[in-house]
């Protein structure tokens, strides 16, 4: 598996699914071989296979014999400063030090953060953070679910909002309750949320995970499209930035469209609502997902549960019936007026 470098998805062969761009070749060298034993602070984890690699790690299915589950292991490797020795170590690259260590040891105390969160419904639960092989591993539950970028694909290019709409009242719950203990997940993204089995979502992925806190500078952590102008610069984020990126990815799902990056918006704004890419919406929906992602932080929604109330204003939606006249996705404004106006003339 690889990670797109100009799009972020993974793929498996030597053009990318997604964008068209062609991918990196693989290197298995850098990659800890299935089998490979981790003791962690909780007991010891099987490697089976990789999961997905990135530019700042690389993350396994791991089997956990004690507990005789499966989970999901992340290993800090920042392949521009990183290099991995034959016994399995890993070293930072000569005039590199500086740099890994300072990485390492973010990494570490954000992992120790993460594991002491708790367990939220809706956002994947780290189990376990420790340090091996001269660097350190994230262990976090094993998701069987969908990435919502996945899931769109599989439902055309789109998900109604009938479909999507209720799942988020417990999504913007829990990012409330991590947001009011002062962490920011900074890479909310149509991959880094799953559809579970149950229909529930999971926030995962709390690889660019940080801390607030004052004018605490903070790594240039971003992805085209869902990042708001301040996560280009190293201070002023907060959970309005989060907001940001959870409000592109409903866009991008309920219209197929990525948004327009935030600094291009910055020079002329031509983001159009989701009502006019065909999203079935309404008005006041849109609104709050385009208030969402206002350019500037102070114009924008300022919480994950203002946004809530911005968006279901009469408390969590009830599930949405679909009309057998309802046209698909892919219909026409005609065919839509004209269903439309069927339905007018029989009522």
């Amino acid at each position: 598996m690889k990670s797109c470098p100009h799009c972020g998805h993974v793929g498996e062969d030597g053009v990318c699914a997604h964008c068209g761009q062609p991918l990196p070749p693989e290197e298995p060298d850098l990659q800890l071989p299935p089998g490979t034993l981790l003791s962690g602070t909780h007991g010891t984890y099987r490697l089976d296979r990789v999961l997905g690699q990135g530019g700042f790690g690389i993350t396994y299915a791991a089997f956990h014999p004690e507990q005789n589950r499966m989970t999901a292991v992340k290993e800090y490797f920042p392949v521009r400063c990183t290099l991995r020795n034959p016994d399995r170590t890993v070293i930072p690259k000569p005039g590199r030090e500086e740099e890994y260590q300072a990485g390492l040891e973010s990494f570490s105390r954000e992992a120790q953060m993460l594991a002491a969160l708790g367990n939220f419904p809706s956002v994947v639960q780290v189990l376990d953070c420790f340090q091996a092989n001269g660097t350190a591993y994230l262990v976090m539950e094993y998701l069987d679910g969908v990435p919502l970028h996945q899931k769109a694909a599989q439902m055309g290019g789109r998900i109604p909002p009938e479909e999507l709409l209720p799942k988020l009242p417990a999504l913007l719950r829990d990012l409330e309750a991590i947001h009011q203990l002062g962490v920011l997940h900074r890479d909310i993204t149509p991959d880094n949320i799953m559809w579970m089995p149950d229909g529930t979502l999971k926030l995962l992925d709390f690889g660019s995970a940080r801390t607030m806190g004052g004018n605490k500078s903070m790594t240039v952590m971003l992805k085209l499209g869902f990042a708001p102008v301040e996560q280009y610069l190293t201070h002023g984020q907060g959970p309005y930035t989060d907001v940001y990126a959870l409000c592109a990815t409903i866009y991008y799902l309920l219209t197929g469209v990525s948004p327009m990056d935030a600094v291009d918006r910055l020079e002329e704004d031509r983001l159009r609502s989701p009502i006019e890419l065909g999203a079935a919406l309404t008005p006041e929906e849109s609104e709050a997902l385009l208030h969402g992602m206002a350019i500037q932080p102070k114009k924008r929604t300022q919480t994950a549960a203002a946004l809530a109330e911005e968006l279901f204003p009469h408390g969590p939606p009830a599930p949405r019936t679909v009309s057998s006249s309802a046209p698909p996705a892919g219909s026409s404004v005609l065919d839509r007026l004209a269903n439309w106006l069927r339905r007018l003339w029989k009522g």
